[in-house]
Order: structure tokens, then sequence, then C-alpha cells
């Protein structure tokens, strides 16, 4: 997953940029974030729904950003939001005009964060999900008919 949102970063430049889910910060304020691998020049917004994570508080499902983003991080969020249809809604319009955001979903995982694990998406369902996309590029993390994981890139 990483190595993925590495090789993406590298064609981020001077863009602002909002995390969901940027996650704890008890094994350091970047364990769980992808900001590390995004260059100063981006401005980059960490963000989580759990105030005590010591980010700036924001629900994927309420958010009332307008056209703000160039891109969003969305990594391992959208199995944990019960109406996934309204955060994918919401980031559509925080996205810029050809903005991007990037998804990570498990597929084949175990529930963690009980009892706020909901869905596991497939490939053909998070693209429907995803129809009001421009562009939509999924990736595999394992064997395409049993992934551990998607990768998603897509353009608004």
């Amino acid at each position: 997953m990483k190595r993925n949102v590495a090789h993406f970063a590298e064609t981020v430049h001077r863009s602002k940029i909002l995390e969901l889910g940027s996650g704890r910060q008890d094994l350091g304020q970047d364990a769980y974030s992808m900001r590390s691998l995004f260059d100063s020049s981006n401005e980059f917004i960490q963000s989580d729904v759990v105030p005590d994570y010591g980010h700036v508080v924001v629900d994927a499902t309420t958010m009332e950003f307008d056209n703000e983003f160039d891109v969003l991080i969305c990594s391992n969020v959208l199995e944990h939001v019960y109406d996934y249809g309204a955060a994918v809604e919401r980031i559509h319009r925080a996205l810029k005009p050809g903005g991007r955001v990037v998804i990570s979903v498990p597929v084949l995982f175990p529930y963690h964060d009980e009892p706020e694990d909901f869905w596991r998406f497939t490939e053909y369902g998070i693209r429907r999900v995803l129809n009001r996309f421009s562009a939509v590029d999924v990736k595999h993390r394992g064997h395409r008919r049993l992934p551990f994981t998607l990768f998603v890139v897509a353009t608004k």
C-alpha cells in the first residue's frame, strides 16, 4: 500500500491534500499517516473522526468542503464508514475539478477496529461506488480474483 502511495506521491507537488483517517499518534505522529511520502511543497492536512487522535476532526460523511482539495487520501477508512455512499459523495464534492482521491480498502482481511468494521468491497463494487468520477484505476494486492486489498486512484 505505502509503495503505491509513494509512487502516486511522486506526481503531486504544490497541491492541497486532505488525508481522512490519519489515525492514532501513540506510535508516532505519522505512524498511520501517508504524510511523510509527500514532498514539503504540498499543504498536507491530517484529519480523523476521533478527536483524541490529535488531528483536525473531519467526518467524511458530513464534511462541508467544496472544490477545495487537489488530492484526498482515504486509506483503510471506507470499510469503517457505515454510510460510505455519503462519504464518497462528500469526497467528490471536496475535490477540485481534475482532483484525485486515493483509496485503499481491504478485501480479504480480518475484522479490525471492531465493532466499527462494516464493509469489504470488490473491484466491481468500488467501481460502482465511484461511478461519478471520470476515471477510476484499480490495482490489486494479491491475486486479482482473491486480493488482500484494493488500491484505487479516482479522478473527478
